[in-house]
């Protein structure tokens, strides 16, 4: 994988200052929901972007307004993927290609390469104690494209999130922040809060959040809205195409949230900032989703 494909997929965030989210004062989802798969989110409005980032694919502050929907508590799981493929006969993007493209531990900064037969089934060239982690059934499917996720909401009788829903949601009612709880990776116990690669180089993992790759769909914490991984774990596709302030939209689609490759020795694009983009067909294995829904969608 080239720098500039690497850099498609994440590029340097700037660096935060720690302090609380401030909250934004519209309706909670429905309590009711608490105990199911989905959150179903009320209308409302909320301030996109932060003061000071002008990456060329960013604008300032803005308020947005978002129309109620519901959306997947957690990342479509492996066992959930592997149901819609058992249903439908569906074939991936990377099983028709004939690879998937992977980082795994001892390779370089920005290094990616294509991993012959890899794909959702098997998201890894070689197999040891680190790497099965994309096999549990409660991991986040991985090595699916943009079509593949589409697919798969379709199923599911729902959609992508669009990149506004997405923020909406993992925000959670949190403003100008980097997550929905603040700007700090860790909690007030010094306790990882997100998945993402811990190490001076991808040549090591220092494994301070637990995980040198992916982590259950649960591992960590919600948000304030009961939604898990906001940030970190893998990149999340959205329905939007990706489009710059001076072109036009072409054929990469936008995924937000950062993911376990994302570090500050590289990739600092974890939190609800940065906007990551690549092929619709590519498959990673650190690309993901997960499904929203028109508000009377329920389960």
């Amino acid at each position: 994988m080239t720098r500039r494909a690497a850099f498609a997929l994440a590029s340097l965030l700037a660096s935060c200052a720690e302090h609380r989210a401030p909250v934004a004062r519209h309706p909670s989802p429905d309590a009711g929901e608490a105990a199911t798969g989905r959150a179903c989110l009320p209308a409302g409005t909320f301030v996109r972007g932060a003061a000071g980032r002008r990456r060329r694919d960013e604008r300032g502050p803005r308020t947005v307004a978002v129309g109620a929907f519901c959306i997947d508590r957690t990342l479509v799981t492996r066992a959930e993927f592997a149901r819609f493929v058992a249903a439908t006969g569906h074939v991936t993007d990377a099983e028709r290609r004939g690879f998937g493209i992977e980082s795994v531990e001892g390779m370089l900064d920005w290094e990616w390469r294509r991993a012959p037969h890899a794909s959702w089934r098997r998201p890894f060239t070689e197999e040891d104690a680190d790497t099965r982690s994309f096999l549990r059934d409660d991991a986040p499917v991985v090595m699916v494209s943009w079509y593949d996720a589409s697919a798969f909401c379709a199923w599911r009788r729902g959609r992508l999130p669009g990149e506004d829903e997405w923020e909406y949601a993992m925000r959670a009612g949190s403003q100008g922040t980097r997550f929905p709880w603040g700007d700090r990776l860790t909690d007030d116990r010094g306790r990882a809060r997100i998945n993402r690669w811990e190490g001076a180089s991808h040549a090591r993992n220092d494994r301070g959040d637990g995980y040198v790759y992916v982590s259950p769909v649960r591992a960590f914490a919600p948000n304030a809205w009961g939604l898990y991984d906001p940030a970190g774990n893998v990149w999340q596709w959205t329905a939007d195409a990706y489009v710059t302030g001076d072109a036009g939209a072409g054929s990469e689609r936008v995924l937000r949230g950062g993911s376990w490759w994302c570090a500050a020795c590289t990739c600092e694009g974890y939190g609800l900032w940065y906007r990551g983009h690549t092929e619709a067909r590519a498959a990673f294995s650190n690309n993901g989703f997960r499904c929203a829904y028109g508000a009377a969608e329920r389960e």
